[in-house]
């Protein structure tokens, strides 16, 4: 019976692996035609990075954590609410490129964020910015809320300069972790068509909380030459690091718990997330094979890289992912008693 078990969740498992890889081809399409009529409006064109950042980032993210969250209120996402992520997603980029790679000064960034009617345009992608930004102010379920959250995110992205200074403590540079992963991430609670419940506000918090450790921990060897302070390499410890993951986790469980949703749409939203979920534990395990015996991950080496990068195209770890969603999915289900 078990094993029965085990093969129906694989094959659902892998109809839905295949259905997001299916989707992310169909939701990157709608983004680039959107930056397409963009270019078209404005005569002029975004730099091919910054397409197709904005494209793949949200032909990613739109099949899982915009379509889990419309699964908590037990429907697909509207054309409106995809509308509105692409436009996310052209903000959270330009803004990446404004702080990365023109340096331009964060007052003046947060001029064009929290004083559009005053702020001036010179180069087209500030314009860019600037209305896509004015436009998705309009479009949110709650105003006063998300200006809340958009401040608190800009603090916290603004404070992660901070992490190039390699004294600045642990608990400091994990306070911005935290804070960054999981403003980023509920902003989108307020791009959804209805109102959304604080608790849920929160389980997008949390969420963003642990994709950013996991971004970190798949970053972790592009950021240690670059002499970036991130959480992986601030705690360095990766026992240490895994218990601070599952504690993220079992914190995510509590909220999902707490959401009034029906049965079937907790099971469905765990369904969406506990892939995401199980990419930061199988960048875990190898970078404790890595630690070893130590107390400490090594000191990074550029001739040994290939140790320090995740490579999710591996047989192993596709089948480590199939296994540890699994587990995963049925942990969550334990956790909020419906297993």
């Amino acid at each position: 019976m078990t094993d029965i078990l085990h093969i129906r969740f694989l094959t659902r498992l892998l109809i839905k692996a295949w259905g997001i890889i299916r989707k992310r081809k169909i939701e990157t399409l709608r983004a680039r035609k959107y930056l397409w009529h963009i270019e078209q409006q404005k005569a002029r064109q975004f730099a091919p990075e910054i397409f197709e950042k904005i494209a793949v980032s949200y032909g990613i993210y739109e099949p899982v954590v915009v379509e889990g969250f419309c699964r908590l209120h037990g429907r697909k996402a509207s054309a409106a609410e995809k509308k509105r992520f692409v436009y996310y997603f052209i903000c959270s980029s330009l803004f990446d490129y404004f702080v990365d790679d023109v340096h331009i000064p964060f007052d003046q960034i947060a001029m064009l964020s929290f004083k559009p009617e005053e702020a001036t345009c010179t180069t087209f992608e500030e314009e860019v910015f600037l209305d896509a930004h004015r436009w998705l102010r309009k479009q949110v379920n709650d105003i006063q809320g998300y200006e809340i959250c958009s401040r608190a995110l800009f603090a916290a992205q603004q404070q992660s300069s901070l992490q190039f200074n390699q004294d600045l403590s642990i608990s400091a540079v994990l306070d911005i972790t935290f804070r960054k992963g999981g403003y980023a991430v509920q902003l989108g609670s307020y791009y959804l068509d209805e109102e959304v419940l604080e608790t849920e506000r929160k389980i997008w918090y949390q969420l963003g909380v642990l994709i950013q450790l996991t971004n970190d921990l798949y970053d972790v060897w592009k950021d240690a030459p670059q002499q970036i302070r991130s959480s992986v390499l601030a705690v360095q410890d990766m026992h240490q690091f895994a218990r601070i993951f599952h504690e993220k986790v079992e914190t995510l469980w509590q909220l999902i718990k707490q959401h009034p949703a029906r049965e079937s749409a907790k099971q469905n939203f765990l369904f969406h997330i506990a892939g995401t979920l199980s990419f930061g534990y199988i960048a875990m395990d190898q970078l404790i094979r890595l630690q070893g015996n130590q107390d400490h991950l090594p000191a990074y080496d550029s001739a040994h890289r290939k140790d320090w990068i995740i490579d999710m195209e591996k047989i192993e770890n596709l089948k480590l992912w199939l296994k540890t969603t699994r587990k995963l999915y049925y942990q969550g289900l334990e956790k909020i008693n419906y297993h």
